[in-house]
């Protein structure tokens, strides 16, 4: 009458939802980890009065309106230069947030900081 989760296992749909369910698991399991590395150990050391700060982000490659777009999400861009684009009013979540983003290289603090 009922199906036990050995039989449920047997069925295709079912192990193809697993497999997806470890797949995106792992993924947000590295994303997690690889993002700590990209942020320099001085952001965020000099917060201001409203406990943001500036940030320079690189990315490897010129910036397109995608990725100004996606930046203006977590602070204000104040400009870029090569491959930098330059953001201030970030707060440490935003921080968070962009360094999981796998087109970016590296955080640092920002040119005014």
């Amino acid at each position: 009458m009922w199906a036990t989760a050995a039989d449920l296992l047997r069925t295709r749909p079912v192990r193809s939802i697993l497999v997806v369910v470890v797949v995106v698991a792992v993924y947000q399991v590295w994303i997690t980890v690889q993002a700590g590395g990209k942020v320099a150990d001085d952001v965020g050391s000099d917060p201001g009065p409203n406990g943001r700060f500036e940030i320079d982000v690189h990315l490897g490659f010129p910036p397109e309106r995608f990725h100004i777009l996606k930046l203006q999400d977590h602070g204000r861009i104040t400009g870029t230069d090569g491959d930098v684009v330059h953001l201030r009013s970030v707060s440490p979540a935003g921080v968070d947030a962009v360094a999981r983003w796998y087109w970016i290289d590296k955080i640092t603090a920002g040119e005014n900081s």
